[in-house]
């Protein structure tokens, strides 16, 4: 019987095996070396850029946050901007416009991405990731650079005027004028947009045309619609078919034109006491104030009629006058409207009246060193002081009435000094009244001349007496005129002294 060697099946796998065991021996040693040179390369890139980084095409990668903050900062600094307004160019600082780049947020956007291996590893096979610079625009501040571009002069607009003229009350029209304006927003919106790439650019800025709320073509208007309420007829009629035209001038005088509460058009004001004022002007012609009768009796009954009084006329109807003389011009209508009138009658008031008595205290008690030859001869002569302001009568070296306070000549019409006699009486006349003349006071009585045109006579408009301010007459009260009168005659003498 024969050995026969057996062969064992199992030996061609152990050799698989084998080879199967060398191969992920040296996967493992590739990948241990292949991961530990990853490691080693994104070590590098901790608290850096990673790979492929650039702000503003700069390549920032590999540096760190002070490295890349020293090159935006250089790249900022004097970036400049041309604002090209209207036409004319000018070049600032981009700071002056409100632009500011952000370099703490542009270096913190640079170092976002994470610093993995896989991430650093990604960005070196991904190629070049750009930075947008962060950029701020102070909205106020480039908003306000823009509104400067605009010349002072022409920046707001000017609103239609309607003047009205002091002497002739005419109005007319001063032309408004257009302003000019800036959209500040296209502005902004191109600084946001160019300052990111951290070179001097260019910013265009178009003026706009702001008009004004009152301008010409509502002025005119306005001045056309106030010459058609001009147009209307406005007549008053007084007592005795007296007409009063409402003129032009005069109803312009009524008239102001000022904006409306809105500001965005004109209105035509018509001022109502104005229009009173104008009417109650026009019923003074018509109307008359009464005045009362005086009639001074003596102690003996005697009546002395002083003035004879006169009747008033009045308007009764002046404020309906105001109100449709108001509504027609502010209508522009036709205006015929009479005047109704009321009598005042008159009163006549008696006033008692005595002689004045002679005061010996004011009288001289021998025969003053002035005295006419008359007095020696026991005649009648006026004494008239004007240094006391008085009136005196005497017979001889005796006093038998007076003094009585007068009103002599004033500065530049002063009483004559001199001896005289009375050589015209008259017992009514008008004193002035002719072209020689710049007074007239009508019905003086008791007048008596002892020189010239000067003459003592009564003065019932004055209220008080002892003091200088006629035209060069002696005035006296009624009274003391009256009795002056009857008690004198013709050649009576006369001293005026001081």
């Amino acid at each position: 019987m024969s050995n026969i060697p057996v062969t064992h099946a199992s030996a061609p796998k152990k050799r698989g095996r084998t080879l199967l065991l060398l191969l992920v021996a040296i996967a493992v040693v590739i990948a241990l070396v292949v991961t530990g040179g990853s490691f080693a390369y994104a070590k590098q890139f901790e608290g850096k850029a990673l790979p492929g980084t650039t702000i503003a095409g700069v390549d920032v990668a590999g540096k760190t946050a002070e490295q890349i903050r020293a090159i935006v900062q250089k790249k900022t600094t004097g970036v400049t901007v041309t604002v090209d307004a209207n036409g004319e160019r000018t070049t600032v600082p981009l700071e002056e416009i409100g632009g500011h780049i952000d370099v703490d947020k542009t270096v913190e956007k640079a170092l976002s991405r994470e610093s993995s291996i896989p991430s650093v590893v990604s960005a070196a096979l991904s190629g070049t990731q750009d930075i947008t610079p962060e950029v701020t625009v102070d909205e106020e501040k480039a908003r306000a650079y823009a509104e400067s571009l605009v010349p002072d002069n022409e920046v707001d607009p000017v609103d239609a005027e309607i003047v009205q003229d002091d002497d002739t009350k005419e109005f007319s029209v001063v032309e408004s004028k257009a302003g000019k304006g800036v959209d500040p927003s296209e502005f902004v919106a191109s600084v946001k947009k160019n300052a990111p790439e951290l070179k001097d650019f260019t910013v265009t800025q178009k003026f706009t045309s702001i008009e004004p709320q009152l301008d010409t073509a509502k002025a005119n208007e306005t001045i056309e619609t106030l010459e058609g309420m001009l147009k209307s007829s406005m007549v008053v009629t007084g007592p005795e078919d007296k007409t009063f035209e409402v003129k032009r001038k005069d109803r312009l005088g009524f008239v102001s034109i000022t904006p409306n509460d809105k500001g965005d058009n004109f209105e035509i004001n018509i001022d109502q006491e104005k229009v009173d004022t104008y009417v109650g002007k026009i019923a003074g012609k018509v109307a008359t104030t009464k005045k009362d009768g005086i009639v001074e009796v003596a102690e003996d009954g005697s009546r002395t009629e002083v003035s004879p009084g006169k009747d008033g006329v009045k308007v009764t109807n002046q404020k309906d006058i105001t109100e449709k003389l108001t509504h027609a011009l502010s209508s522009g209508e036709n205006l015929d409207i009479a005047m109704t009138t009321e009598v005042e009658k008159a009163e006549v008031k008696e006033k008692k009246v005595e002689k004045a008595p002679v005061d010996p205290e004011k009288v001289p008690s021998e025969l003053p060193s002035y005295a006419p030859a008359e007095a020696h001869n026991g005649e009648k002569w006026i004494d008239i002081n004007l240094a006391n302001k008085t009136v005196t009568a005497y017979v001889g070296d005796k006093a038998v009435w007076g003094p009585v306070s007068v009103v002599d000549g004033g500065k530049g019409t002063e009483t004559p000094t001199g001896e005289y006699e009375i050589w015209h009486r008259t017992e009514v006349q008008n004193m002035g009244c002719t072209p020689r003349y710049d007074y007239c006071t009508k019905g003086v009585k008791y007048n008596q001349f002892f020189h010239k045109g000067y003459a003592l006579h009564s003065a019932p408009w004055r209220s008080s007496f002892g003091y200088s301010g006629s035209h060069g007459c002696v005035n006296m009260r009624v009274k003391d005129a009256k009795w002056l009168f009857e008690w004198a005659s013709l050649g009576t003498k006369v001293v005026s002294h001081r």
